[in-house]
């Protein structure tokens, strides 16, 4: 347990520090870069130490202290990070590394210390964006030529504080210095752009999604439209048709009773338009929705939405059978309450009987819920079950039935958006069933 706690401690640690200077206000590209400074840092900081304890195993003690002190400037890298001064965080650390190769050559005096602006060069080709090319220009001229200063012969008139008497026996540590970063850092791009890859993999599979979800919305925007240009046509018609009947009605000064008829139709046809209306806002209403993801119990809703409908409808009787108390999906509440209540209006609207009654059965497997719901309506025919959920088609004969016929498109269309699917199961003159399944895994696009 001790030792879990100090393990999360440390983890903790290094995330904060890989993720400082990164923001939601940055692009995903400056994020990226941010993280893999701090990474650079990280890298190099571990390697530094390495090299402290490996100079003190030989007993060059000024060596270890100098690669101890070499890292006290790295700290700015940070600081500037976390102010949101990339560009300045960027110069910085590469100009310090630069005049630590320097003062380590001056100081120490070793052949192969010329080479330690090799992972410098290496780094800076990595640090910088395609904007920033003039900075990678002048810290690359920078460090080659320090490198080459240090490598020739110009090298020799270079102030030496410190000969190294043994280089042999160092030469080995100042390699592994050397080849450790570069290695380091080559893995460190790898992954950067093993990461890259993956987010613009997943960045075009959600723009191809984006697209066969806007072509989707296309579709029903266009079947909504043909749709509604024939539906407004009918109030046109009706008020062309009657209002000469109620001209020469006037004009023959007939009374408001011989010409009531024709009034009523006209307020009818106005009433289905405004029904048609709200119904036109409301089904654009679900397919521009952007589905949400709540921890929903599914009986807890059912019954409290058909409790309230019961309440408001005399004669409606429903009941629950083969349910699951702690049954939880992760769904939009109101697209699936609109889904429901949708099925109940059917259930009770579409019905001869005294009593309206909704059977509600659960079917629950590892991958899905079926919900069916069996009512004793007036049924419908098998030979029209996929017609019934395209606008404005009602296929029973019950002229006292308020609607415009787009329920239970809008229902399909709420089911669609919540991952799942509703159909037209079984029907017959003793009542239908519909039912409903949704879907327990959620797709990746909508994580």
């Amino acid at each position: 347990m001790y030792l879990h706690k100090i393990k999360f401690f440390f983890l903790l640690k290094y995330a904060r520090l890989e993720y400082i200077g990164v923001s939601k206000y940055n692009t995903e590209e400056v994020n990226l870069k941010t993280m893999f400074a701090n990474r650079l840092i990280l890298t190099y900081i571990v390697n530094q130490f390495v090299q402290v304890f490996l100079f003190i195993s030989i007993s060059y003690y000024i060596s270890s202290l100098f690669c101890f002190f070499a890292l006290l400037g790295t700290t700015f890298l940070y600081h500037f990070n976390a102010k949101r001064k990339y560009i300045t965080a960027k110069i910085f650390i590469l100009l310090y590394l630069d005049l630590i190769a320097l003062l380590a050559f001056i100081y120490f005096s070793h052949p192969l210390l010329a080479y330690y602006y090799l992972p410098i060069i290496v780094a800076s080709t990595m640090l910088f964006n395609p904007q920033e090319i003039k900075y990678l220009i002048i810290i690359n001229v920078i460090s080659i030529s320090l490198m080459l200063l240090e490598g020739t012969a110009i090298g020799a008139f270079i102030p030496k504080m410190y000969a190294d008497k043994n280089p042999e026996t160092s030469k080995f540590i100042i390699l592994y210095g050397n080849l450790s970063f570069i290695i380091g850092l080559i893995f460190m791009y790898i992954y950067y752009l093993n990461l890259k890859t993956k987010r613009l993999i997943n960045l075009n599979k959600k723009l191809k999604e984006s697209r066969m979800r806007m072509k989707e919305q296309s579709n029903d925007q266009i079947l909504f439209s043909e749709a509604s240009s024939h539906f407004l046509k009918s109030p046109i018609y009706i008020f062309n048709a009657f209002i000469d009947k109620i001209e020469n009605g006037i004009n023959e000064n007939r009374s408001y009773k011989e010409m009531e008829q024709y009034f009523m139709l006209i307020k009818n046809s106005i009433d289905e338009e405004e029904k048609f209306i709200n119904n036109m806002f409301d089904y654009n209403k679900i397919i521009l929705t952007q589905a949400k993801k709540t921890d929903l119990k599914v009986l807890e809703v059912i019954k409290e939405l058909l409790e309230k409908f019961k309440n408001a409808k005399p004669g409606f009787i429903y009941e629950i059978e083969n349910y699951n108390e702690t049954l939880i999906i992760r769904k939009d509440p109101e697209l699936l309450e609109k889904i429901i209540i949708i099925i109940a209006e059917n259930a009770y609207l579409y019905n001869n009987n005294a009593y309206k009654t909704l059977k509600i059965t659960f079917e629950n497997s590892e991958q899905s819920i079926k919900i069916n719901f069996t009512d004793n309506g007036i049924g419908i025919n098998t030979i029209y079950r996929e017609k019934i959920f395209k606008p404005y088609i009602r296929l029973n004969t019950m002229e006292n039935i308020p609607g415009t016929g787009i329920g239970l498109l809008k229902a399909r269309k709420a089911a669609e958006l919540i991952n799942s699917e509703l159909i037209l199961l079984e029907s017959s003159p003793y009542g239908s069933t519909f039912q409903l399944t949704i879907n327990k895994h959620i797709p990746k696009y909508e994580n």
